[in-house]
């Protein structure tokens, strides 16, 4: 049977919908080139963006390396007239006195650093004057007008000077009046000097003896570390820190002005300091892969000799020092 007009008019105007296999495919490429293309962009910025938070971090750990030791530095010798006994062996053997900075060079590693100074400047840490008796010689105590921000049971160093000399002692207790000497690091021993009742009293601080090295143990994540040299465990710093190198401006002719060829790793006359160059090379807390650097040389430590995939910075400051000359 023939169909009307009608019916053939309804069939036009519904044909049958859908996509060719052609065209299915043609889109699915496409797709995925965009995807790929936006994983790509992803990824990308995700790693730039991991790597600048490592730096920074690296960054980071460099400013507080460099505040910590630049103000140490500076202050080496405050407070300390002479010359005070050490044990022999606590920096190096032979070595039985110190007064403001000892330096200790190392041509295949990082350098370290020794620091002493009267530290007088807390106001928790208050420095105190004897009760104007005196200091009798190998002293087994004193007694003080406060022992405010001392520490009651522990280690901690004390300088005792009356301007003229000093001398370090370590203390176990803290009491009343009484700072008990004896912790245990023989600080104490070979004080033959007694102090007698002076006008003005003499002086009783805490002391700031500080060790600065690094600690490669982890070698993934090498530590810029302080020890407070009395006993205590160092601690950690400034992570990641790789290398360290001390030069020291020495004014070995007295006048006043640091020539040229008087900076040195190895400082003879450790009153002659006059300033301390300070080298750091920091590097990022992981490897990136397909990144090649070798570690630079800096000071007197020449450089590697392998790519590792570190991102690294170096920082170099000359810092003053006011109070290392006797």
């Amino acid at each position: 049977m023939t169909p009307t007009r009608r019916e053939d008019s309804r069939a036009h105007r519904h044909p049958e919908a859908g996509f060719s296999l052609v065209e299915v495919m043609a889109a699915l490429v496409i797709l995925a080139i965009a995807m790929t293309a936006v994983f790509a962009t992803f990824t990308s910025q995700q790693k730039a963006f991991t790597v600048q938070n490592r730096v920074a971090e690296m960054q980071q750990n460099l400013r507080q390396a460099v505040e910590y030791m630049s103000r140490d530095i500076r202050l080496a010798g405050y407070g300390i007239p002479d010359n005070v006994t050490i044990p022999n062996n606590i920096i190096s053997a032979g070595v039985t006195s110190i007064r403001s900075l000892y330096a200790k060079d190392n041509t295949t590693g990082p350098d370290q650093i020794y620091i002493l100074y009267l530290f007088d400047m807390d106001a928790n840490q208050l420095p105190t004057t004897d009760n104007a008796a005196g200091v009798p010689a190998n002293a087994g105590s004193i007694t003080v007008l406060s022992t405010a921000g001392f520490l009651a049971t522990g280690v901690e160093l004390v300088l005792i000077t009356d301007g003229t000399t000093a001398d370090l002692y370590e203390t176990s207790a803290a009491a009343g009046t009484i700072l008990t000497f004896g912790g245990g690091y023989n600080y104490n021993a070979g004080h033959t000097k007694s102090y007698p009742a002076v006008s003005p009293p003499v002086t009783v601080a805490k002391a700031r003896f500080v060790r600065y090295y690094i600690d490669s143990t982890d070698a993934a994540h090498p530590t810029l570390m302080v020890d407070r040299m009395g006993g205590a465990t160092p601690q950690p710093l400034a992570d990641d820190i790789e290398d360290m190198q001390l030069t020291y401006g020495v004014d070995s002719n007295g006048n006043g002005v640091i020539d040229p060829g008087e900076w040195t790793p190895t400082p003879a006359n450790l009153s002659q300091i006059r300033q301390v160059q300070l080298q750091f090379i920091a590097r990022t807390r992981l490897p990136e892969a397909g990144w090649a650097e070798t570690r630079p040389a800096l000071g007197n430590r020449a450089a590697g000799t392998t790519p590792d995939g570190y991102h690294r910075r170096t920082y170099d400051i000359v810092i003053d020092v006011r109070n290392s000359g006797v």
